[in-house]
C-alpha cells in the first residue's frame, strides 16, 4: 500500500537523456531538427508527465506532435500520454517502428509496460461511480461483488479528503482492480518479490489507482481503507506536483485513509502499537530517509508496518499542532520548491532537527499498551492465497505458546471435520494456556456460535472486534451472535466491520442482507445480490 514516486534525480536524468538524444539526431532529418529546436518543450512535457500534471502534459505533447510527429522523443511522449489516459493499445501502437533503445531506452520501457498492462486489462469490465468521479476496471466474475462498494468508498473519500486537502481531481480517476499480486507486478515497477516481502497490495502511479482484490488473500485486508490510502497519494501528488517524499506521502495517506467512513485522522492500530513499542525500547526506529524510494522496497512486512506506524504518528503529531490548514501550507511550500523538512519546519516554526527531536519525544509519551501481545500480528496482515493452505489454521503461527498452538491446531482439525464439541474443548484448552490470545479466542468464539452458544460467543468476540478492526473472524462471529439474539443494529455494525476486510465471505454478505432486511435498510438489495453471487 504505497506510492512509487518520481524524484528530482530521475527528472534530471530524463532531461539529460532527451538533450543527448535530440542532439545526436541526424542533421538531415527534418522532424529531428524540429524536435531539436524545441528541446525545451520536449523536456517540459516530460516533466509535466512525471509530476502527474496530465492535463498540462496533453496540451504540451499535442503541440509537439503537431510540429514534429515522427521525432522519436515526441512519439514516446505521445505514447506516455496515451498510457496515462488508459489507452494501452494506442500507447503500444504509437511506438511501432521505434527501437527499444530509442530515447535512451525509454521507448523499450514504455512499450513493455504498456504491453504487459494491456495483457492484464484487455478484457476488463468497467463500472462508473455514482458521482462520476471514478471508473473502476475489473476482471469479469467474482470481483463484480465489490465494485459498487469500491465506488461508494471512493466517492466518500473524494468528498472528505477534498475538504481536508482543498483539492479534487477534474479528470475521472481510473481504478484498476486486479485479480492477483502478479498482475500488480505486471502493471508497475514492483517485482513479485517486492510485493510478497512487504505485503504491498496497491499502488498509486501513472495517474491511476491499482489495487489487488481481497479475493487474492487468505483472510482479507483493509481494502476500503487501502482504496482511500491510494487516492490520498494521488491527491497529494497532484497538489504538490509530486515533490513530497515517501515518508510524508505515506504518513498523510495513512493518517487520512479512514476519512471515507469516520471523522478525524486514523488511530494507530493495537498491533502497530506493539511493534512501535518494541522498536522504541530497542532503539530501532526506521530512519525516514531509509523509506525511500518506496515502502515496497523495505526488507519485510514487519519493517513496512513499523515504517507506516512511525509516519502515521509523525503526521498525527504535525496535524495536532497545525491542523489541515497547516498541512495544506506544507504541501504548497513543497510545490513552490522547498524540501519537505524545510516546509514542515517552517510551518511548525521549528528547526528540522527540533521537529524530529520533539516528535520522538512525543512517541515516548504515547500509551502503546493496547497492543500488548499483538506484536507478532503487525506486518503480517496480508496473506496471499497461494492455494493448498488449510484456512482454518491460517495465523496459527501467531500463537506464542507451542503447547497452546498444539491444542489450537487440533481444534482446527476437529472443526474442519464437523466435530464442533471436540473442537471447542481443544480451543478451550489452548485459551487456558495462552490467556487472552486473540487467535485462539476468535476460533473458540466462532465455534461457540456454531454450537448455538451465542452468549459465550459474544463475551469472547466483542472485545476482540473492538481490539482489532482488521480481524474479520471476530467481527463475523459478533454479527452472527448479535443477530441470533435479535440485536440487528449491533449485528449490522459488526458485519460492516467485517465487510471492510473480507467482502467475499458469504457469511458477511448474507448476514448483512438479513439484518438490513430487519432494519428496512435500502442496502439490502445490494447485499442480497452479492450473497446470491457468492453462494452460487
Amino acid at each position: 500500500m504505497t506510492r512509487a514516486r518520481g524524484t528530482t534525480l530521475r527528472r534530471a536524468a530524463l532531461a539529460l537523456a532527451l538533450i543527448v538524444a535530440a542532439a545526436a539526431a541526424p542533421a538531415g532529418d527534418a522532424d529531428a531538427r524540429k524536435a531539436r529546436s524545441q528541446l525545451g518543450e520536449v523536456i517540459r512535457a516530460s516533466r509535466l508527465l512525471d509530476q502527474g500534471r496530465l492535463a498540462d502534459a496533453r496540451q504540451a505533447v499535442a503541440a509537439l506532435v503537431a510540429r514534429a510527429p515522427d521525432a522519436p522523443e515526441v512519439r514516446w511522449l505521445a505514447a506516455e500520454v496515451a498510457f496515462h489516459d488508459g489507452d494501452y493499445a494506442a500507447a503500444v501502437a504509437k511506438l511501432d517502428g521505434l527501437d527499444d533503445a530509442d530515447v535512451e531506452g525509454r521507448v523499450g520501457q514504455t512499450r513493455a509496460l504498456a504491453a504487459s498492462t494491456l495483457s492484464v486489462t484487455r478484457d476488463f469490465a468497467s463500472h462508473e461511480s455514482a458521482g462520476g468521479h471514478f471508473v473502476i476496471l475489473y476482471p469479469p466474475g467474482p470481483d463484480e461483488a465489490i465494485v459498487e462498494l469500491a465506488a461508494d468508498t471512493l466517492e466518500a473519500a473524494y468528498r472528505e479528503v477534498g475538504a481536508d486537502l482543498g483539492w479534487t481531481p477534474t479528470d475521472q480517476v481510473r481504478v484498476e482492480l486486479l485479480a492477483r499480486p502478479a498482475d500488480l507486478a505486471k502493471l508497475s515497477p514492483l517485482t513479485e518479490s517486492d510485493i510478497e516481502t512487504t505485503g504491498t497490495i496497491a499502488l498509486s502511479k501513472y495517474g491511476k489507482l491499482m489495487v489487488v482484490s481481497p479475493r487474492a488473500t487468505l483472510t482479507g485486508y483493509a481494502w476500503m481503507d487501502t482504496l482511500t490510502h491510494e487516492y490520498v497519494h494521488l491527491v497529494v501528488s497532484a497538489i504538490s506536483h509530486d515533490t513530497v517524499p515517501v515518508w510524508l506521502q505515506e504518513g498523510l495517506a495513512r493518517f487520512a485513509q479512514e476519512r471515507w467512513h469516520r471523522p478525524g485522522g486514523a488511530a494507530l492500530p493495537p498491533a502497530d502499537q506493539a511493534l512501535l513499542a518494541t522498536a522504541l525500547k530497542a532503539r530501532k526506529l526506521i530512519d525516514l530517509d531509509a523509506m525511500h524510494p518506496s515502502m515496497a522496497k523495505l526488507p519485510s512486512q514487519e519493517a513496512a508496518a513499523l515504517a507506516y506506524a512511525e509516519v502515521l504518528t509523525l503526521v498525527a503529531w504535525i496535524h495536532g499542532k497545525v491542523g489541515w490548514e497547516g498541512i495544506r501550507e506544507i504541501l504548497a511550500l513543497q510545490k513552490g520548491g522547498k524540501s519537505a523538512p524545510r516546509a514542515v519546519a517552517e510551518v511548525l516554526d521549528l528547526s528540522w532537527a527540533k521537529v524530529q527531536k520533539e516528535w520522538k519525544a512525543h512517541l515516548k509519551t504515547l500509551d502503546l499498551g493496547a497492543g500488548k501481545g499483538l506484536a507478532g500480528r503487525a506486518g503480517k496482515r496480508v496473506r496471499f492465497d497461494k492455494g493448498g493452505e488449510a484456512s482454518d489454521n491460517v495465523g496459527l503461527d501467531e500463537v506464542t505458546s507451542a503447547k497452546a498452538r498444539k491444542h489450537a491446531r487440533l481444534g482446527g482439525m476437529m472443526r474442519a471435520r464437523g466435530l464442533l464439541d471436540a473442537a471447542a474443548v481443544e480451543y478451550e484448552k489452548a485459551l487456558a494456556i495462552a490467556g487472552t490470545d486473540a487467535f485462539v479466542a476468535a476460533k473458540l468464539a466462532r465455534t461457540y456460535v456454531e454450537l448455538g452458544k451465542y452468549a459465550e460467543a459474544l463475551e469472547l468476540a466483542r472485545p476482540l472486534a473492538a481490539l482489532d478492526e482488521h480481524d474479520p473472524t471476530a467481527a463475523v462471529t459478533l454479527g452472527v451472535a448479535a443477530a441470533a439474539q435479535g440485536d440487528h443494529a449491533a449485528a449490522a455494525a459488526a458485519f460492516e466491520q467485517a465487510l471492510r476486510v473480507s467482502p467475499f465471505d458469504p457469511a458477511v454478505r448474507c448476514g448483512l442482507a438479513e439484518v438490513y432486511a430487519q432494519l428496512a435498510d435500502a442496502r439490502e438489495a445490494r447485499e442480497r445480490k452479492a450473497c446470491q453471487r457468492l453462494r452460487s
